[in-house]
């Protein structure tokens, strides 16, 4: 008898909770912030300046997406850190896409990708864009200020 009731509030709770997802559809926003990035999320911007539109979610995969790593802004001290750090391991870091290409675990157009991308982070990972550096190079910043060798850092 007990049973029975718990497996019929539970039945219950079920097609209650059914009912509530149903009648309160997601809403997902879109806008571009200042920098032209575009950005999608449940939530309006908070910056009200931002003109934020509603998507039709009719043809739209809703995913759960984790949210970024934060951590906290390094101090001029470990951003200094990082920048020497990196500086130091540069060669390393070229020599070792050298080996990959000549051990062919990469082609040349990985060789190729793989540099211009390490180019790119030498001119991202200065003590000025350590400050205000996006969530990502941040942990990786953080990462290079705590290892000398920061190939272990990806």
């Amino acid at each position: 008898m007990i049973t029975s009731r718990l497996a019929g509030s539970r039945a219950l709770l079920f097609i209650i909770m059914s009912l509530i997802a149903f009648s309160c559809p997601a809403k997902i926003y879109k806008w571009v912030d200042k920098d032209g990035n575009t950005h999608f999320s449940d939530k309006p911007p908070k910056d009200k300046r931002l003109k934020a539109s509603q998507q039709n979610l009719d043809n739209m995969n809703i995913v759960d997406m984790p949210r970024p790593i934060k951590t906290q802004t390094l101090s001029s001290t470990m951003c200094q850190q990082a920048v020497d750090n990196f500086s130091k391991n540069f060669p390393a870091h070229k020599k070792q896409l050298e080996r990959e290409l000549a051990q062919k675990t990469i082609n040349d157009m990985q060789f190729a990708d793989k540099l211009s991308a390490l180019e790119t982070l030498k001119k991202r990972i200065t003590v000025k864009n350590c400050h205000k550096a996006d969530p990502k190079l941040n942990t990786l910043l953080h990462c290079m200020a705590k290892n000398p060798n920061t190939q272990v850092c990806r």
